[in-house]
């Protein structure tokens, strides 16, 4: 059977959460970043795919999926070798899990986006203040589960999903924005323990985040 082919771009956290996930489950993947800017998720082959032409996409054998939360999700319980990423009769555990994947999307990656969208495609060249305060807000949101959670990682003692999801954006953002060690200590903290416990997170993670921090501040011409 041939490797799933995941079409994501080097950049976004969405495509580095199926990677971190295929590296954490010892999965191969076809890995083909494509090009946005040339519109190459817009030709009729990748739009049949994929009718929201958004990347992360992957093809496993002839059966496309789309979003990256639904995609971990896939390969973790499809490919996985137990359950301990997503688990699958815990479902307190799973709930916790899917409560934080839709932090990820709606809060951390929502707030990147709207930050790094008009910077990156419109032109904009200063960011409103703003804009700011809702990242440091959202470092107070995750500062309160971590501490609340009382664990390593944020569902138990583990990594999960909700790790691997979470740290993709708050990777990115902690780059542009870097959390205040004196006011946010638990997620420093638990930023620093992902780089040390999670496969592959510097490559995916750290550098590919640094790649972000460069083009952004090129747009800001700060550079």
């Amino acid at each position: 059977m041939a490797p799933i082919v995941l079409y994501s771009t080097r950049r976004t956290p969405a495509g580095r959460a199926v990677e971190l996930t295929a590296k954490m489950i010892g999965l191969e993947l076809d890995v083909q970043y494509i090009d946005l800017a040339k519109k190459e998720h817009l030709t009729p082959e990748f739009v049949k795919m994929n009718p929201m032409h958004t990347v992360p996409t992957v093809n496993d054998n002839g059966v496309p999926l789309y979003d990256s939360h639904a995609i971990i999700i896939y390969l973790a319980t499809k490919y996985g070798k137990d359950d301990a990423l997503y688990p699958v009769k815990d479902l307190v555990k799973q709930a916790n899990i899917n409560a934080l994947l839709h932090f990820e999307s709606g809060v951390l990656f929502a707030r990147l986006r709207w930050i790094l969208e008009p910077v990156f495609y419109w032109g904009q060249t200063e960011v409103p203040q703003e804009k700011i305060d809702s990242v440091l807000k959202a470092y107070e949101l995750l500062e309160a589960t971590l501490t609340t959670g009382g664990t390593d990682y944020l569902v138990g003692g583990t990594i999960t999903l909700a790790d691997i999801s979470v740290s993709t954006s708050l990777s990115t953002l902690n780059a542009l924005f870097p959390a205040d060690a004196t006011k946010f200590p638990a997620v420093v903290a638990y930023l620093q323990r992902l780089e040390q416990t999670l496969p592959n997170y510097k490559e995916i993670n750290t550098d590919r985040a640094n790649e972000a921090l460069q083009l952004y501040n090129q747009k800001l011409g700060k550079v």
